[in-house]
């Protein structure tokens, strides 16, 4: 019905968003058109253009995937970050606002950093971001998925990072490519998988069926790749260096007992997010019994 209208009269923007709100969440309609058409929300209901035919079943054909389940996210291949615009597929985790607000966190507790890694770096959000706040940086994005590494070499060309923004394929900070890094790193910040193998299967549609599993899946309990995180920071952080690491809400009670001087703080909303460990003098160094 949706196509058939535009076809025949060529809809405004504001009118086919009213046609689409009936089929989707109005939040969903307007981010499709403002990656769609190239406007601000607030352009969206100013503009006057009316659609062509081939823009109206364009973006009908989006709001249909949209009603399917498809993040809006990936059918117009952009993702907010801070104050970056980053391209996403299917091959990364989308950004999510908890993951700015780690960049945030740490970023207010370090001091001209000159290495940074950042595991997992999947889109490279966060180490595009943190580069672009500490210009004297050099940043290291590692990830154990070399397609998603492909998604991160697009955003970094996009803002002209390559020089400063070095990607590094591994599954594991125990590698030894990073035998390299010991003592050397000012902040070792990652958003790593962290979903408990169990609740996989109880996300929303939209998470479970198209985010990529590598991107969620935690292990057993899953703190499996935190922990690899937390061993390996202990020698790869330069003494007054820092992890930040964002894990699920039900691990706080878990990482206080078991990392030694780890400190979790919650995010916006009240909930369990972040550790945070400055490394110390060699007693500060082990893992907590």
């Amino acid at each position: 019905m949706s196509g058939c209208l535009v076809k025949r009269g060529g809809l405004t923007i504001r009118e086919v968003l009213q046609e689409a709100r009936l089929i989707i969440p109005l939040a969903e309609a307007e981010y499709l058109a403002m990656g769609l058409f190239g406007l601000s929300r607030v352009e969206l209901y100013l503009s006057e253009r009316r659609l062509t035919p081939k823009e109206g079943r364009r973006f009908f054909s989006l709001v249909g995937k949209a009603r399917e389940g498809m993040p809006v996210q990936y059918l117009v291949n952009s993702a907010p970050f801070l104050d970056l615009d980053i391209y996403v597929d299917r091959r990364v985790f989308i950004p999510r606002p908890e993951t700015e607000e780690l960049v945030l966190r740490a970023s207010a507790r370090v001091r001209e950093p000159k290495v940074i890694l950042d595991y997992g770096t999947g889109s490279g959000c966060i180490a595009i971001a943190l580069a672009r706040l500490f210009p004297d940086a050099t940043v290291f994005g590692v990830d154990a998925s070399r397609s998603a590494l492909q998604v991160a070499k697009i955003n970094i060309r996009r803002y002209h990072l390559e020089n400063r923004v070095r990607l590094l394929w591994a599954n594991s900070l125990r590698s030894e490519l990073f035998r390299a890094f010991h003592n050397r790193v000012d902040l070792l910040i990652s958003n790593p998988p962290y979903i408990p193998k169990a609740r996989l299967a109880r996300l929303p549609l939209t998470v479970r069926e198209y985010e990529p599993r590598i991107a969620l899946d935690g292990g057993e309990d899953g703190i499996e790749v935190i922990t690899m995180i937390w061993e390996c920071g202990q020698e790869l952080l330069k003494p007054g260096g820092l992890l930040a690491v964002e894990i699920d809400s039900s691990q706080g009670e878990y990482v206080q007992e078991r990392f030694a001087k780890a400190e979790v703080e919650s995010d916006v909303y009240g909930r369990v997010r972040y550790l945070f460990w400055q490394k110390g003098g060699q007693d500060e160094n082990r893992l907590g019994d």
